[in-house]
């Protein structure tokens, strides 16, 4: 029998269970330092490593969202993809939106230096847009 078929007596996966699942193989595969999904008003979601102090990133990431929503009023820009904040250290704050009908949400990563990260985070944003939307 193939993974994806359904087993009787064995519990369904939850959405939310495939997402933490998808974003902790994210995690480790970019080695990471802190992984928080958040609400698009910065309320933490998932964090991985579940430990990480989800409160600092979840302010982080609405007062990134709040630059981005000036960026697109007052300069004329399109809805944003990504906002990448980068400290002296070249460690990386990487904010990437997956717009949504109603509120959407932000993927935030928090990526050490000499780290790539584009290609892992859009693996996992079509993981969670194809089982959340």
């Amino acid at each position: 029998m193939r993974s994806d078929e359904h087993q009787p007596g064995l519990a369904e996966t939850t959405p939310f269970e495939k997402i933490l699942r998808a974003l902790q193989a994210m995690h480790k595969t970019g080695k990471f330092q802190a992984t928080v999904l958040a609400s698009a008003e910065g309320l933490p979601i998932i964090t991985v490593p579940a430990n990480y102090d989800s409160d600092v990133a979840a302010t982080i990431v609405a007062m990134v969202r709040q630059v981005s929503d000036r960026a697109q009023s007052q300069l004329g820009m399109a809805e944003m993809d990504e906002v990448t904040i980068c400290d002296h250290d070249h460690t990386r704050l990487v904010c990437r939106y997956l717009p949504a009908e109603r509120e959407g949400l932000i993927l935030a990563v928090m990526v050490p230096r000499g780290r790539s990260y584009r290609r892992v985070t859009n693996q996992a944003v079509k993981q969670i847009k194809r089982l959340l939307y």
